[in-house]
């Protein structure tokens, strides 16, 4: 009887012991949630479009505009999450820095059913990819990669699912002026278009989706 009061007793522990696990868990993670003022500055500058054929989705696409002020916002927040020194935090924007005025980068995230046809980071990509500068100049892309889908991708960027990909696609931003500067009401167009079809995509005054 002894024995098996002793046996209830260790169990009883280690259930409370467990308990408290779980409840540190569970605060780690909500305390490592990214913020709702980091998700509201994405939706600002996100935008996403489907293109169809007879009811049936032939490419689906969401973008994010890496103006200033969703880098900002994005640094500010990735610093927050794991505790960056000012130091740190500096070297995090040297790493980020090719978003500066020289550059204009857009990250999307693509999907179509037919797999073979999510190329856009090959040099025969049946895509084209284009933007568009000041007096509907044409701007074809200095470079177009395709990201590697990590958990951190997906914790910043929700809508990067794991049956599409993710590019990087960046302009020059000497003949693209302001499209990194939030004061300007016009922000960027990007263009999808190849034989399945015709997608655009434009950013007015950071409204978002």
């Amino acid at each position: 009887m002894k024995t098996l009061r002793i046996v209830l007793i260790i169990f009883f522990m280690a259930g409370v012991l467990g308990c408290s696990h779980v409840k540190e868990y569970i605060e780690i993670a909500e305390d490592g949630a990214v913020s709702e003022k980091y998700f509201n500055v994405l939706n600002k500058y996100t935008e996403e479009k489907t293109l169809y054929s007879e009811f049936e989705t032939r490419i689906h696409v969401v973008a994010t505009w890496k103006n200033s002020e969703f880098m900002d916002t994005y640094l500010s927040e990735y610093s927050r999450l794991y505790l960056l020194t000012d130091a740190d935090k500096e070297q995090r924007r040297d790493v980020l820095s090719d978003t500066s005025s020289d550059l204009m980068e857009i990250l999307f995230y693509a999907y179509m059913p037919d797999k073979e046809s999510n190329d856009f980071s090959k040099p025969d990509s049946i895509w084209r990819v284009f933007s568009y500068g000041e007096g509907a100049e044409r701007l074809e892309p200095i470079d177009i990669r395709e990201i590697k889908v990590t958990p951190l991708v997906t914790k910043f960027f929700p809508y990067v699912k794991p049956y599409g990909k993710f590019y990087s696609v960046k302009f020059s931003n000497s003949i693209h002026p302001g499209k990194n500067d939030t004061n300007q009401h016009d922000g960027p167009e990007l263009v999808f278009t190849g034989v399945l079809g015709k997608l655009a995509l434009r950013w007015d005054s950071g409204e978002g989706r």
